[in-house]
């Protein structure tokens, strides 16, 4: 058999992290997707990330490629990092929403189902 096709698949982790930071500074901050994106990925005057641990984030991200630390570097430059976020982030972001609507949908069955038995109960 020959090697899938395509970019290698992203690790749940870095999928549902970058995700969850995401979503964290829309609530906090009130952005939008994307500015949350770019104050999660911000670029300090030497060049370094802001955030600690972002770093290895990104090389968790990109651990089965070729040419890993050129893709890091170039993710300090902005018009890449919004590039990132059309490609990758909307995805990352829309997959972590769904799965909480889902969470919540299922709780609510739940409870739904244990209010009706004890319904029942009563009768």
């Amino acid at each position: 058999m020959g090697k899938g096709k395509g970019q290698p698949r992203t690790s749940h982790f870095v999928r549902f992290t970058i995700a969850y930071k995401v979503v964290q500074y829309i609530k906090r901050y009130n952005l939008t997707p994307r500015q949350a994106w770019l104050k999660l990925s911000e670029v300090d005057d030497k060049g370094n990330w802001k955030k600690r641990g972002f770093q290895q984030l990104l090389e968790e991200h990109y651990k089965n490629r070729e040419f890993d630390t050129h893709f890091i570097l170039q993710l300090k430059d902005r018009t890449a990092r919004i590039n990132f976020y059309k490609n990758h982030i909307k995805k990352f972001v829309d997959e972590y929403l769904t799965g909480k609507e889902k969470e919540v949908e299922d709780k609510i069955q739940l409870w739904k189902d244990i209010l009706l038995k004890m319904k029942q109960k009563k009768r």
